[in-house]
């Protein structure tokens, strides 16, 4: 199997290779380039709100044009109830949007990996209560610990990414628990504990490269259901709050005008599906390539 390397305990250069040569080499082109799209269009969302001199791309009124229809003159997919050119606005959103998701993706493989690697690896009480810390997290529905998290700590950027990422983790520290079941009987880290190896020094050199692959596709979902839970905590008002645009925040605010303009609605409302509709398709083709042995379960 190509990912061989990184599940045998091979040196860390070995694998790095491995794992670059088949994302590299059996990677669809139209994946690489749909990323590749997804990622400008993300960036570009969130320089034109960094730089100061690019604000008024999105945030510009003009009061005698609100709700224009796409195809308006100087604006092609509309504008909002406020006369805002509805292209920038999406494009923003998507920056804050991707943004978020991949905040709360990093910050949950840490926690994920933090637990499970304590879990698996650090006897068996630290087992026990990293056990009790998930299944007190599984208890509850994920959007429901999320809104209670958010109207807690009060609606903001921050907020978002902390509660989505608390309700996230669990799972993946399941898996990682499960892997590293595995991976502490293997030779090399038995090895590693006869020469006196310290066990974290052994977790972070042995157990936590070798998870690179599991924790690349779930990386990949876990952006995924971020954008959707961004965009459904905005939506209740317990998220990204305005002038801040978010995919979530452009559906709130157009659902109050539905009954006089579609498209403040439903280009965010199409623009978020087919934003997860594609990582979703790419974390399944990251799946087969990385995790052969069907290792990653989606909640």
């Amino acid at each position: 199997m190509a990912i061989a390397p990184a599940l045998t305990g091979q040196p860390v250069g070995h694998r790095e290779r491995g794992l670059l040569r088949t994302l590299i080499s059996r990677a669809n082109i139209a994946w690489v380039i749909g990323s590749l799209i997804l990622l400008s269009a993300g960036t570009v969302g969130v320089i034109i709100q960094v730089v100061p001199s690019l604000r008024h791309l999105y945030l510009n009124q003009d009061l005698e044009a609100t709700l224009k229809p796409p195809l308006s003159p100087n604006h092609l997919l509309g504008t909002d109830n406020l006369g805002r050119d509805l292209g920038w606005q999406l494009i923003a959103g998507l920056g804050t949007s991707l943004a978020i998701g991949i905040g709360v993706a990093l910050l949950s493989v840490v926690l994920g990996l933090i637990v499970g690697i304590f879990g698996g690896f650090f006897g068996r009480a630290a087992d026990a209560v990293a056990n009790v810390v998930v299944d007190v997290t599984w208890a509850f529905p994920a959007i429901l610990l999320a809104v209670v998290l958010a109207g807690w700590i009060g609606p903001s950027l921050t907020t978002v990414i902390l509660a989505l990422a608390l309700t996230n983790w669990a799972g993946f520290a399941r898996i990682v628990r499960g892997e590293v079941l595995s991976l502490r009987e293997r030779d090399f880290v038995n090895a590693a504990r006869v020469l006196g190896v310290p066990k974290v020094l052994i977790s972070v050199r042995h157990l936590a490269s070798n998870l690179v692959p599991v924790t690349i596709v779930l990386t990949v979902y876990f952006i995924a259901t971020s954008i959707i839970g961004e965009a459904g905590l905005t939506f209740l008002g317990l998220g990204v709050q305005p002038p801040m645009p978010s995919l979530g925040e452009t559906l709130s605010t157009g659902r109050e005008y539905i009954s006089e303009s579609w498209w403040p609605v439903i280009l965010p409302g199409v623009l978020l599906v087919i934003i997860v509709l594609f990582l979703n398709g790419l974390g399944d083709h990251l799946r087969g390539q990385l995790d052969p042995r069907g290792r990653v379960q989606r909640r």
